[in-house]
């Protein structure tokens, strides 16, 4: 199923797929949540692949948070580091 948006192009399920943990998130635009919204409202698969997710992630922030192992952390900071601007 696919809806038009505003710009003439369709949201399709893929694009839905794609876009749904940050639709999740809340970090989408006003606008693409509202064209997501009116999709989700008549894709029986995406409205059932939104309920997996947020239950999913209701259950991953329920679990106890874990520290990293110092090599993985080490890694990472080294790699913020030259990532970032000079």
């Amino acid at each position: 199923m696919a809806d038009t948006g505003e710009d003439g192009c369709a949201v399709d399920c893929r694009e839905m797929f794609a876009r749904l943990s940050e639709y999740v998130d809340g970090e989408l635009p006003e606008n693409l949540c509202e064209e997501l919204a009116r999709h989700l409202d008549g894709c029986t698969p995406c409205e059932a692949f939104l309920r997996t997710l947020k239950r999913t992630v209701d259950i991953c922030r329920q679990l106890p948070p874990k520290p990293l192992p110092p090599a993985l952390r080490d890694e990472l900071r080294a790699l913020i580091e030259r990532e970032r601007p000079r």
